[in-house]
């Protein structure tokens, strides 16, 4: 067996380009090790395997970053994406009953007249698509979705975008107290809504979750709360990353953005393509429960494994010429929203915020460019740019 590459994911330059240090590691085996021993999936089948395989539990991503207790480890400790069976059966079960294919597919004129209202606003020659297209755009889908007053998402927005930063590799005491003070925050306010609908009822997600009942069970208070900020923190911070990034790939690549612009029926291609081309998500990460093998590497019990989406989808054994952005590839199966029983939730609603946008956008503003390259923030697990400025003919 080949000796497993090292992969240093505290290396800034790392993040600001990881595909060729990932493909050198994952062309020795399906699996590497970070710098501290840890395993990390490589290839599509590695990563597959992990996530599909019960053998395997959801990691706590906050103990290797010395987060265990206080009011971040307790949010943690709450949301869903952290739970395993039999809890996390449970959870799923009851949400999806109000989280329908029908719900999300039923927003699909709202996120149109959204986004026709967020390129109105665009003024001047120049303008930032993190700050006026990529982040707005989910928090108010969701907002809609959930029957937040419309003068309310912008105070929840700032909270669920920090909450985004508690996978950071690195965190720092000032990190730490801008995370503390989004949970904080985003408690207070939830619970407040919550409340409030319990009193109103509506044709809402919330009023449907607080409704939701099976065989007897229905969410607890506590619970309650911690699924509301589960799908406002999932709902935006990922999406909003696949939102800039594609831009910045439309907007880089003027054969695939003429392609789109021409034929506007590529939107569903278009944005699986962003989504396999640049992942939204580093990775998740998933702990042994009991000793095994994995792709002839013993695993030991409580051993974390890192799933690492962006090496699975541009493996070549699982893409044609992966590393070509091609919003014409044929559909096919992704790394980007997990899989198994932790696959997103969300995922429909982020593609069809994708399929909505993009074409509009793009419509809208022929002509524009990007001002300069965006840089990616280091460290940060669900990928991201500060700024993304373009021009405006």
């Amino acid at each position: 067996m080949n000796e497993l590459a090292v992969v240093d994911l505290t290396d800034p330059g790392f993040w600001s380009n990881p595909y060729p240090v990932l493909a050198e590691a994952r062309e020795r085996h399906p699996l590497a090790r970070g710098i501290a021993g840890s395993l990390i999936a490589l290839s599509f089948d590695a990563v597959e395997s992990a996530l599909r395989d019960p053998r395997f539990l959801t990691t706590d991503l906050l103990a290797p970053r010395g987060i265990t207790e206080g009011p971040i480890a307790d949010w943690w400790g709450q949301v869903m994406f952290s739970a395993n069976p039999p809890e996390h059966t449970r959870l799923r079960r009851l949400v999806s009953r109000a989280f329908t294919p029908r719900a999300v597919e039923s927003l699909r004129p709202r996120v149109g007249q959204i986004t026709e209202e967020l390129l109105d606003g665009f003024q001047g020659h120049t303008a930032d698509l993190v700050a006026e297209f990529a982040h707005e755009l989910p928090i108010r889908v969701m907002a809609a979705m959930l029957g937040v007053p419309a003068g309310d998402h912008h105070r929840f927005a700032a909270w669920t975008a920090d909450l985004g930063l508690v996978f950071s590799s690195v965190h720092t005491p000032e990190l730490l107290d801008r995370l503390e003070a989004a949970v904080g925050g985003l408690n207070e306010y939830v619970a407040e809504l919550i409340a409030d609908r319990r009193a109103q009822p509506g044709d809402d997600m919330l009023s449907g979750l607080i409704a939701a009942e099976a065989d007897g069970d229905a969410l607890s208070e506590a619970e309650l709360v911690a699924m509301v900020e589960n799908l406002l923190f999932a709902g935006h911070d990922t999406t909003r990353s696949m939102l800039m990034i594609g831009a910045a790939l439309l907007l880089s690549h003027s054969d695939q953005r003429a392609l789109l612009s021409n034929d506007s029926s590529l939107a569903a291609q278009a944005v699986d393509e962003i989504l396999r081309f640049e992942a939204p998500v580093l990775g998740s990460g998933r702990d042994a429960a009991e000793p095994f093998d994995l792709f002839g590497v013993p695993v030991a019990a409580g051993e974390t494994v890192t799933t690492m989406s962006l090496a699975a989808n541009r493996d070549p054994a699982a893409f044609d010429d992966p590393d070509r952005f091609d919003i014409t590839r044929p559909g096919g199966k992704l790394m980007s929203f997990g899989q198994g029983i932790h696959y997103c939730l969300g995922a429909a609603l982020a593609r069809l915020e994708g399929q909505v946008a993009f074409p509009m956008l793009l419509a809208r503003f022929p002509t524009m460019e990007l001002a300069a390259n965006p840089a990616w923030v280091p460290y940060a697990s669900i990928r991201r740019f500060e700024q993304l400025i373009v021009t405006i003919d």
